[in-house]
């Protein structure tokens, strides 16, 4: 019996990690971490970590952004799953004209693209947020998507209905509540769309439509020119139905 146990515990030694693999595991990057700076993407990240990828609450910024350049800066605050942005998160960029940061984009992340429920400001010659457009709904991978309300800061107006791949499909253009402070606003506002006579169901129509007028009984005229009728002679009804009174 001893025996069997010294060699039952031959194979159930536990085998030991080589060093190199131990000094690998613990060198990687797990929970929070500050200024982890990427030569690949240009930026640098603060944040939470999980074998070496970014997973949890973090902050990266580009490197453009930093440098207060024009162009390329941006700044993205949220929530992070497998090195891409993930949830909910905020993404800013730098205006042109003041070099202030501007907001870009708050809403729903999914897989690196704006995806979900979201606002999103455009760029509009050199402005954001302020002076620039702004759409408010949907969002599929990056792109416009469902139902949304695009808002026209410089005419003051307004596209509320569905979009496709960032296509205004279906829906109504509307004078918004910012109309006389746009900078450029239409010279003539758009006219209210009503009905002058309201229906109250659709199905009325169609039976007023199947329904069909039935016009008074008239009796039928003879045509024909009157003739002197011999009694003995037999006429036949079908020849003309004045002669029914006769026969």
């Amino acid at each position: 019996m001893k025996y069997l146990t010294n060699f039952m515990m031959v194979f159930l030694k536990h085998i030991k990690t080589s060093y190199t693999r131990r000094k690998i595991e613990n060198s990687k990057r797990n929970g929070l971490r500050h200024t982890i700076f990427s030569p690949r993407s240009k930026s640098y990240y603060i944040g939470e970590w999980k074998n070496d990828i970014k997973e949890g609450r973090g902050r990266e910024v580009n490197r453009n952004f930093i440098l207060k350049f024009h162009r390329d800066g941006w700044i993205y605050d949220g929530s992070w799953l497998n090195n891409k942005k993930h949830g909910c998160g905020i993404l800013s960029k730098i205006s042109k004209e003041d070099h202030k940061i501007r907001r870009y984009y708050i809403g729903e992340w999914v897989a690196g693209a704006k995806q979900g429920f979201g606002y999103n400001w455009f760029e509009d010659g050199s402005y954001y947020e302020d002076n620039g457009n702004k759409y408010e709904g949907q969002f599929v991978k990056g792109k416009k998507e469902g139902y949304g309300t695009f808002y026209h800061i410089i005419t003051g107006q307004k596209q509320h209905g569905f979009w496709t791949s960032d296509l205004f499909i279906n829906g109504t253009m509307l004078d918004a509540d910012f109309r006389q402070c746009a900078s450029r606003p239409t010279p003539y506002p758009i006219p209210e769309i009503k009905l002058i006579s309201h229906i109250k169901n659709s199905q009325d129509i169609s039976e007023t439509n199947d329904q069909k007028e039935e016009l008074p009984y008239t009796e039928k005229l003879c045509r024909r020119i009157p003739k002197h009728i011999i009694p003995n002679i037999c006429v036949s009804k079908n020849t003309c139905f004045c002669l029914n009174s006769v026969l």
